[in-house]
């Protein structure tokens, strides 16, 4: 377990000179929630912060450090749980500023925040999130950041046409509305389920990654 920190660490350490970008996220997200509802943060900033998460990647091929991970005294499952754990620490840091930004934005616009939307914006906003860093990992080590930034969208375009789909197919948008309206009535259920899948999308993602990165030459 320590390795996997020290994964983590690892990631970090490639990161941090460039956590200057976040302050623009978080400045365009504060704008935009001036301008239109208090939790828009909550939006924005998982939303764009998939991007961010994919950075430590783009970093060790920019700079052809694939072989340092090669050369250090650390599983490659360590590496990729390192990675994962970072992604979902990371979710969970801009989630929490997310929230303190939507707090500072209703003192200062001095609006009420609807807690309900909150806590429904709070977990879309996370399960999105875990939705597209688990789709986005496995392909930039399958087939690296560079040749695969084009595809930095797809997550979005994925959960349009599977939404389009089950639309034409089923009921789909009476079934949601049925089952979100229960939720509505159990927010802190919606809220421990969301979070709970969002957890389960990126365990299934690092055993896929795990085993493209195994057989990848370093």
């Amino acid at each position: 377990m320590n390795n996997v920190f020290q994964a983590l660490k690892l990631d970090y350490c490639i990161i941090k000179a460039s956590y200057s970008k976040l302050i623009m996220i978080y400045a365009i997200s504060i704008l935009l929630g001036l301008s239109t509802q208090p939790i828009m943060p909550v939006i924005m900033i998982m939303f764009f912060c998939v991007s961010f998460s994919g950075l430590a990647f783009s970093i060790v091929e920019k700079n052809a450090c694939e072989k340092l991970f090669g050369i250090l005294p650390i599983r490659r499952k360590e590496i990729v749980a390192g990675r994962y754990l970072y992604g979902f620490i990371s979710g969970i840091a801009n989630l929490v500023i997310s929230i303190i930004l939507s707090y500072i934005i209703a003192i200062f616009s001095k609006q009420q925040i609807d807690i309900l939307a909150l806590f429904l914006s709070m977990t879309l906003a996370f399960c999105y999130y875990c939705f597209a860093v688990s789709i986005s990992y496995p392909i930039y080590y399958k087939i690296g950041f560079s040749k695969s930034y084009i595809f930095i969208t797809l997550p979005l375009y994925l959960l349009l046409l599977l939404i389009a789909f089950l639309s034409e197919k089923t009921n789909f948008i009476e079934n949601i509305a049925q089952v979100l309206q229960y939720f509505f009535e159990h927010y802190i259920l919606f809220l421990l389920c969301g979070f709970t899948l969002g957890i389960f999308m990126l365990l299934i993602s690092a055993i896929i990654s795990y085993n493209i990165f195994k057989n990848t030459e370093l």
